[in-house]
């Protein structure tokens, strides 16, 4: 044992003080009197109280010795010390991923993995470092070399659970750079080591696990989608419901529109099988779907092991907006393009021809307006698809025109090309265009000119195909209407991908349009947040603040300047569409709040089993090569806490002992509350 603030034995000094108070004779006032028959006991008792008198027995000069004692042992603070169990330089990584909020353990997997981690903080050498990193979707650093363990020890407490996936390959990456700064480091990871794959990381330095949870039960919800059906006349409703565990359950599905109860159904899960449900009876009108994973509470029904992942359990989804929406065609006739468009639900298409395009009033009625070989002086500000533009503009650079255009790889996550194959496509010519800056290539040519792009210009939703669709063999494919369908639906801010579930914690970019200083997003708790760009003429924010789940809101701040158009009037019908003239006004989708959902879609979260953590230590250096300085110096244990727990017990006993009467009618007191009513205390009737 040692002391780690020796010259706080000084306080021992205090001890003979309190022994002399005990010794030095009392001070008394001296008085006259006639007589002291009357007063014999208080002569007998001055007589005794000499300038030092003998020192008797008393307890309470025993209790005060004794608790000067222990406060001086505070103060030096008394350290036992042992070898260290852990390295000088300890990187100390802590899963924080959705799946760590699974009960198996009290209260929850991250709760469990906090204590483990302060409790293997003991073994750090009294000398040693540490840091910590949260391992959540991203990997943070929440305290850097810290030599304090207390300090370590609020970082750790501070650390919340994410709604995210997470991949420990971010995390044990960082760790290892901040490991390499030190001779002997090591790496410690808790952690339920459940569901993700092996992280593709090698470490320098060894890796320890302290393995978090022990069952597996868990059922969730692995997607949920609402799609229009091919005739535009109804909405499904698609859910995926996974079993996660080893045993046969039954829950039950609940499906809400609006935040208002459609239906319910018992769902009898088999073991490691996800289930299909398709439910078509969803009401009109409505925005946005949750679905809800529910244990059945009817009696007599065999439900199965608990649910032990919560966060799971609930999914939403936004509706496609049932709206007619209107397209303005303006050409000079392409069969392809007019009967693909018509063939859209939910749509009304009207034409017009280049030249009626300037004297063509009410333009701000339509959704959309297709350019087709044509493009007017001022683009108008509404979304816009283009196809093989003539000139440059806004839209891109024309340098000439590229025949033959071999096809290139487009990205395999272009949300445009889903369901859409175009491997046999043939070009005979395309527009040599440029890329602009607020636009992504959607299908390349190795020719190095790009086929289709799309993107924001301006915060309005804008596609071009470079090439003239009688130029190429793409009106013929199947992949054609299908193509169409997805670039409509993006334009409209109606398609699947601007329906798909964002993940948690996922930045999401939000158009800024014309006349729009500002967006305010309502989170799903009801909270709202204000965006606004960060330079002028931005067409885009970025939202971060996706961490809840549910349904979110986005509502445009508009500037006062900003007014409605005139109506329509006066425009000739192109051959065969209807005329633009006699479009109605609708409120456009500007008019009303944008939605987008958040979801926990992870399977890997989802699959709660733990594992025992050996594929993560078999990442650091191998086990039989000696690690230079690993686990070396001592560490220390202070004696101060049971010192103080010590003190509080005798000063408690002291009370007890002095305050005797009072401590009985507390007692009795205690004892009387917990009597039944109309019973007679013990002490009752006593005088």
């Amino acid at each position: 044992m040692s002391l780690l603030a020796p010259l706080g034995l000084l306080g021992l000094l205090t001890l003979p003080v309190i022994v002399a108070f005990y010794m030095l004779r009392l001070r008394r006032d001296e008085r006259m009197v006639s007589s002291t028959f009357l007063w014999q006991h208080l002569v007998r008792d001055v007589e005794a109280n000499a300038p030092w008198q003998r020192l008797r027995r008393s307890l309470l000069l025993l209790i005060q010795l004794i608790l000067a004692a222990l406060l001086v042992a505070v103060v030096a603070r008394p350290v036992w010390e042992r070898p260290a169990g852990l390295a000088r330089d300890l990187v100390l990584v802590i899963d924080a991923s959705a799946s760590m909020t699974a009960t198996d353990v009290f209260p929850d997997r991250l709760s469990a993995a906090k204590a483990a981690a302060k409790e293997a903080l003991a073994g750090l050498p009294s000398d040693g470092r540490v840091s910590v990193i949260a391992a959540a979707e991203s990997a943070r650093v929440v305290v850097n070399e810290a030599r304090d363990a207390e300090r370590a020890a609020r970082a750790i407490d501070a650390i919340e659970a994410s709604t995210a996936a997470s991949d420990l390959t971010d995390a044990l990456r960082l760790a290892d750079a901040l490991a390499a700064r030190a001779t002997g480091a090591e790496v410690l990871v808790v952690t339920d080591d459940a569901g993700n794959p092996t992280p593709l990381v090698s470490l320098d330095v060894p890796v320890r696990v302290i393995r978090v949870g022990d069952r597996g039960d868990n059922q969730g919800i692995a997607a949920l989608a609402v799609r229009t059906d091919p005739s535009g006349l109804e909405r499904v409703l698609f859910v995926s419901v996974a079993n996660h565990s080893d045993t046969l359950v039954t829950r039950r599905l609940q499906i809400l529109a609006d935040g208002a109860p459609v239906t319910a159904r018992d769902l009898v899960l088999e073991p490691r099988v996800r289930t299909q449900v398709i439910i078509d009876e969803l009401p009109p009108g409505i925005r946005a779907v949750e679905a809800r994973l529910t244990v059945p509470d009817e009696p007599g029904v065999e439900t199965g092991p608990p649910d032990l992942l919560p966060i799971d359990d609930a999914a939403w989804a936004v509706v496609p907006d049932d709206r007619l929406m209107r397209v303005l065609l303006v050409g000079q006739g392409n069969v392809y393009l007019q009967n693909a468009l018509t063939l859209l639900p939910n749509l009304e298409l009207y034409g017009a021809t280049p030249e009626e395009w300037p004297g063509l009033t009410g333009k701000e009625r339509f959704d959309l307006i297709v350019f087709d070989g044509y493009l007017p002086t001022q683009l108008p500000d509404k979304p816009i698809l283009a196809i093989a533009p003539p000139r440059s503009s806004e839209l891109g650079a024309v340098g000439g025109s590229v025949a033959n255009p071999p096809v290139g790889e487009p990205p395999a996550d272009e949300p445009l090309l889903r369901d859409v194959d175009l491997t046999r496509l043939h070009i005979a010519r395309t527009q040599r265009l440029q890329t602009p800056s607020w636009a992504r290539t959607v299908l390349p040519s190795s020719a190095e000119v790009p086929l289709i792009y799309s993107g924001l210009r301006a915060g309005l939703p804008t596609t071009v195909v470079a090439f003239d669709l009688r130029q190429s063999d793409l009106p013929l494919q199947v992949a054609w209407p299908i193509l169409l369908s997805n670039i409509t639906g993006e334009l409209l801010g109606a398609g699947d991908a601007a329906l798909d579930p964002v993940a948690p914690n996922t930045p999401i970019d939000l158009a800024l349009r014309p006349g729009v200083e500002a967006l305010r997003v309502t989170l799903p708790d009801g909270s709202a947040r204000d965006v606004t760009p960060g330079a002028t003429g931005a067409s885009s924010v970025s939202f971060v603040e996706t961490s809840q789940l549910g349904i979110y809101r986005v509502e445009e701040v508009r500037t006062a300047a900003v007014t409605d158009a005139p109506a329509a009037s006066g425009a000739a019908p192109a051959s065969g569409l209807a005329d633009p003239s006699a479009a109605p006004v609708a409120a456009g989708l500007e008019d009303g709040p944008r939605r987008f959902a958040v979801d926990l879609f992870s399977i890997t979260e989802s699959a709660i089993a733990p594992g025992d953590g050996v594929r993560l230590e078999a990442l650091g250096s191998p086990a039989g090569e000696p690690v230079v300085g690993a686990a070396t110096g001592t560490a220390r244990d202070e004696w101060w806490p049971p010192l103080v727990a010590l003190i509080l017990l005798i000063l408690l006993a002291e009370w007890a002992l002095y305050e005797r009467d009072g401590a009985r009618r507390i007692w009795a007191t205690i004892r009387g509350m917990g009597r039944r009513p109309g019973r007679p205390s013990p002490v009752a009737g006593k005088r």
